[in-house]
């Protein structure tokens, strides 16, 4: 979005000449500036300013892709629940983090089975969830899950969390209030309301503008929706293992561990075990949108690209799409016409150093979420730690 003179907004989406709807006499001043930018770029104005002429034919803008600053946002490296602030503070293989319009993050922490919560000043408090390892409803600590493991917010901010183990789907308000919304602790992917749905081995959950919920089954192979009411039917898959585009029942998935929306109503599959991103429409048809299903770390376009057992997914508001490449412990980006690229991390390389792009290492990560102005942040999962990813004006 371009301004001239601090006004007479002008929004930009393709290549060419641009004229700003407002009209100035010959002689008069303008000053051309960039206004706001797409998430991931840097956009600057060159010969944008000057005393109109006739016609200014030589004003110019170019964007260009920004590069990934990593740093440590929490967690100290060694296993444990200690809560601090900062590398005060201790994780123990968190799974997947959300960021709510606060700026305050909420991460799953697997194997304590506890729902932590960073706020933006990045001190670490424990929000929910106690140590029995069972199903229990409750207040902050007094409730317990089983088998912790994806979270998800609505646009109120309630969270819900999915129960790898429990095979239930939890519903957590902003005051930490812990009560079962689906799922009766019995496997399997039987549709109904609350408690007389069944679920298997969810893995991950994820949320519309509608405070619907889509739970991925990673053994059961199907993508649930929820209603905020609680009731429960499936979106797409066969229930069997596999790989296939189509609609609703026709489709098959691998075992996947990672679910994300975009703003639209899209549903987006991290296929970890088909290498595979995966696009469902609210329609329930599904393609795939990058990925050749081959093991690699290819960057390139849709099916030229290619992923390594990709776990978590985050879609912010220009439409891209965000992978945590578990396999290959880097992050990826997707565009919304599936052009691959790498924003951090060496393939193959586990570690925890900080720094820009590929000088940055990560330890098998499972979770990403971004913020509104466009910083993610990663459950770097073995390396018991979480990531902060800037993005700066490339060197």
């Amino acid at each position: 979005m371009l301004q001239n003179n601090a006004g007479d907004d002008l929004k930009l989406s393709v290549d060419g000449k641009f004229t700003f709807a407002a009209a100035l006499a010959e002689g008069l001043a303008y000053e051309v500036s960039v206004r706001t930018q797409p998430l991931w770029q840097f956009c600057t104005v060159t010969q944008g300013s000057g005393k109109a002429s006739a016609a200014v034919i030589d004003v110019a803008v170019a964007c260009s892709a920004a590069a990934a600053q990593v740093s440590t946002f929490a967690g100290s490296g060694t296993i444990g629940s200690v809560n601090g602030n900062g590398t005060a503070a201790s994780f123990y293989l968190p799974y997947s983090v959300v960021v709510d319009k606060n700026g305050s993050l909420l991460v799953s922490d697997t194997a304590t089975n506890l729902v932590r919560k960073i706020s933006p000043a990045g001190d670490v408090t424990t929000f929910a969830g106690g140590s029995s390892g069972t199903s229990q409803d409750g207040n902050g600590t007094a409730a317990s899950f089983s088998g912790l493991s994806g979270l998800a917010l609505d646009p109120t901010g309630n969270a819900y969390a999915a129960e790898f183990g429990g095979n239930r789907i939890r519903k957590i308000t902003p005051a930490a209030d812990v009560t079962t919304l689906a799922g009766n602790g019995s496997i399997g992917s039987l549709d109904g309301h609350g408690s007389s749905a069944t679920f298997n081995t969810p893995s991950s959950v994820a949320t519309d503008v509608d405070g619907n919920i889509y739970v991925l089954e990673f053994i059961g192979a199907v993508v649930r929706k929820v209603t905020p009411a609680g009731n429960v039917t499936t979106l797409a898959g066969s229930g069997n293992a596999g790989f296939a585009d189509g609609t609703g029942a026709a489709v098959s998935f691998g075992q996947a561990y990672g679910i994300a929306t975009d703003a639209v109503g899209n549903v987006y599959v991290a296929d970890s075990s088909n290498n595979r991103i995966r696009k469902i429409t609210p329609g329930g048809v599904v393609t795939t949108l990058a990925g050749s299903g081959q093991i690699g770390a290819t960057d390139g376009a849709g099916s030229s690209a290619s992923f390594s057992m990709p776990g978590g997914l985050t879609v912010d508001s220009d439409g891209n799409v965000y992978v945590a490449d578990t396999g290959n412990s880097l992050l990826r980006k997707i565009t919304p016409a599936g052009v691959v690229s790498t924003l951090a991390g060496q393939p193959g390389v586990l570690g925890a150093q900080n720094g820009i792009g590929a000088a940055a290492t990560f330890k098998q990560p499972y979770g990403v979420t971004v913020d509104a102005v466009g910083n993610l942040y990663v459950a770097d999962t073995f390396g018991n730690l979480i990531r902060k990813i800037t993005p700066i004006p490339a060197p």
